[in-house]
């Protein structure tokens, strides 16, 4: 049965889509803007779910889970022109089934969460999708889990 999104659902899941269509028209100022949102959430359970969101996407890029990097790197070159602190490496690792290792000096916030927002602009525009339906899927995989992340999300408070 269908529930209605937590507040804290609705601001990730608006973040995620406006992130990426800002980063489809190479719109700096809004992407950050998401950023700064996706900032205000929890980081491990907003972490959880775009994780979860770019591990979608991966599977729908290449059902068989072979390493994606190579058909994101030409995409990547293009947004090096706008957002010149693309770190390739964490990327890669970021990655969901990537086979490269981890990044050794992994970024705080806000440069890891931008990353992972990235990640699944390009991770989209690779698989041709829309990827409001891949966050809806993984913000419910995450409601269904067990865990105390799941849980205090309702109780969260997003500010403005």
């Amino acid at each position: 049965m269908w529930q209605l999104p937590t507040p804290a659902e609705q601001e990730l899941w608006n973040a995620v889509v406006a992130g990426v269509r800002a980063a489809n028209r190479t719109d700096h100022g809004q992407f950050q803007t998401s950023v700064g949102r996706l900032l205000r959430l929890p980081h491990a359970w907003a972490h959880q779910v775009l994780r979860d969101t770019a591990g979608l996407l991966v599977e729908e890029l290449d059902p068989d889970g072979r390493d994606q990097w190579p058909r994101l790197e030409a995409q990547v070159d293009h947004f090096e022109v706008w957002l010149p602190k693309v770190d390739r490496q964490l990327l890669t690792a970021l990655l969901p089934g990537g086979h490269r290792p981890p990044a050794t000096e992994v970024p705080g916030e806000p440069e890891h969460t931008q990353h992972r927002l990235l990640l699944i602009a390009l991770l989209a525009d690779a698989a041709q999708v829309s990827v409001g339906a891949f966050a809806d899927v993984a913000l419910a995989n995450n409601r269904r889990a067990d865990g105390t992340l799941a849980g205090s999300v309702p109780h969260c408070r997003i500010g403005r």
